[in-house]
């Protein structure tokens, strides 16, 4: 050990030199200490082991070669001062270029240049200096230097001794900034997942409230997750749904549903779609539109899908009714062309055969029974004729103070033949203590002869029977027209209303007789509700405001 040698640089009695070394570095192994604290506290404990004036701490800018961040201690000032400068020449520089240990003397003969911006704090001259390259890993980042020690040039311990501790607060700065990236890392890695969790949070809000049903499966119809939408439909919690089979547990399957997609969109890897109708408790169809979409593949983990169904009937309703508009378009083009050509022969034929009834004898009933079947047939077709314009014109009301009771009778009056030779009883139960309503009179008549017509031919039995009744409830007038016909079947009550949906023959009706009542309600701001069962009977309920 060179330590008991009278000749080396740390003799025995130079042990305080040595306690400096382990007191320093006892002070340094200390966790609470901040990068710079620990910076400051290493320079200022380099003086009692070297005797040195001031030493230096220069670490080279990350985002610039040739700049360099200076920290400089003095001996007898406290602190560290700290400042930027440009680092290309001098002894700091020679040896940080050269990557060794280099020492100067001033008076000697070597080829050492003090740069005096850099080597030495500014205002002092320097004696001595000796600096080392910082080193970590085959990292290099700085140099250490000390100056204006005592005794000349190092020697071999004390130059090792120095690079040692350079060694040491290479490696620890070198730490602390992996510490630091570390944390920095680490605190964009909970910001990332802070963001993941939120982004998570979204979705699954937008997942569980989108009133569209959507699920996801995987290649073999296992239930990934579902939102609420979808599992209300079922009629289960969420937690029981997920992995079962999609088949089993949305649709009560013991396979997969016909026409399944999932394993077409699986192969193929494109989005699918098809059309579904669900039978409801009320026996009514829903029709639904489910699409398929392949989700990314992730390498490990089965293929899914994601599947979004949407209730489409209200739409297909939406495009029935367009149907049904374009056709009352074409037909408001056929009847502006054909409706003269047919009123005036109808109108010749109406006006004939009221001729020949004024002309034929009382005592030749046959002959005014065929007379009357012929006036009572162009006044049919008349009716229908005008139905058919006012279902594609805005028709004209005419709106006055008019007896409803008057209206109805004059209905039936119209329509005496038809219930008289068929043997049906007409009751009429009449309100007697009614104000007058503010109608449209012909249209109102239109209302009863169509509603009263088909309640009589609904009527296929010798105990045939309509009740027809009025009342006023101090601000609307009701009417109620009652039969015990065939009645309407349910599963088409709903389309009575539209457009030329009939339940006769083709040619014995042209569906426009109810789409023209409603027409004629609405314009009165009136409501028609209808109740009926097949074999007993219909009855059509009118609900008209007193004024308009």
């Amino acid at each position: 050990m060179l330590l008991s040698d009278p000749k080396s640089e740390y003799a025995l009695t130079d042990y305080p030199a040595v306690l400096n070394v382990l007191r320093l570095l006892s002070e340094l192994n200390n966790a609470r200490l901040s990068l710079e604290e620990y910076e400051a506290c290493f320079l200022h404990g380099l003086t009692p082991i070297f005797g040195n004036e001031f030493a230096i701490l220069l670490l080279l800018d990350d985002s610039d070669e040739i700049k360099a961040i200076r920290k400089i201690v003095i001996l007898g000032k406290d602190g560290c001062n700290q400042d930027e400068v440009k680092f290309d020449a001098g002894i700091l520089f020679r040896s940080f270029d050269r990557l060794q240990l280099l020492q100067y003397k001033s008076g000697t003969d070597n080829d050492l240049q003090v740069n005096p911006v850099v080597d030495v704090p500014a205002g002092m001259e320097v004696s001595t200096l000796a600096c080392v390259p910082l080193i970590y890993q085959s990292q290099l980042f700085g140099v250490l230097a000390i100056g204006n020690f005592p005794g000349g040039v190092f020697g071999k311990i004390k130059g090792e001794i120095f690079g040692q501790l350079a060694g040491i607060l290479a490696g620890h700065i070198q730490s602390i900034k992996l510490i630091l990236e570390l944390e920095k890392n680490n605190q964009e890695l909970v910001t990332l997942q802070q963001q993941l969790i939120n982004s998570r949070n979204t979705l699954r809000t937008l997942f569980d409230n989108l009133p569209e049903s959507l699920y996801i499966v995987d290649e073999v119809f296992t239930l990934i997750a579902i939102n609420r939408s979808r599992a209300d439909r079922v009629g289960l919690p969420i937690p029981q749904l997920v992995g079962n089979k999609c088949y089993e547990g949305l649709f009560n399957f013991a396979s997969p549903c016909p026409g399944c997609l999932v394993t077409k969109t699986v192969s193929t890897n494109t989005p699918k779609i098809r059309c579904m109708r669900y039978l409801q408790k009320d026996q009514s169809n829903q029709e639904w539109e489910i699409c398929s979409y392949p989700v990314p593949e992730v390498e490990g983990k089965s293929r899914q899908v994601i599947l979004l169904e949407q209730n489409i009937t209200e739409k297909r309703k939406l495009e029935g009714e367009l149907i049904q508009s374009e056709k009352l378009a074409a037909v408001g083009q056929l009847a502006a062309g054909i409706a003269h050509d047919i009123n005036n022969p109808l109108t010749s034929i109406i006006a004939n055969s009221q001729i020949l009834l004024a002309d034929i004898p009382e005592e030749q009933a046959d002959l005014r029974h065929c007379a009357q079947l012929i006036e009572m047939a162009g006044s049919k077709a008349t009716i229908v004729v005008r139905n058919l314009l006012n279902s594609v014109h805005k028709e004209e009301f005419s709106f006055e103070p008019i007896d409803l009771n008057e209206s109805i009778q004059h209905s039936l009056m119209l329509l005496s033949h038809e219930y008289v030779s068929r043997d049906i009883r007409i009751c009429f139960n009449r309100s007697e203590e009614m104000p007058l309503i503010f109608a449209s009179d012909s249209h109102l008549q239109s209302v009863w002869t169509n509603l009263i017509m088909n309640s009589i031919e609904s009527i296929n039995n010798a105990s045939g029977r309509i009740e027809i009744s009025t009342q006023f409830d101090g601000a609307n007038f009701i009417v109620r027209i009652q039969d015990n016909g065939v009645g309407i079947p349910k599963e088409i009550l709903g389309q009575i209303f539209e457009p030329f949906f009939t339940t006769k023959h083709t040619g014995e009706e042209s569906g426009l007789g109810l789409t023209s009542v409603k027409r004629i309600i609405n314009a009165h701001n009136g409501q028609i509700m209808v109740e009926s069962e097949e074999g007993v009977g219909t009855s059509f309920v009118i609900v008209l405001p007193k004024e308009q």
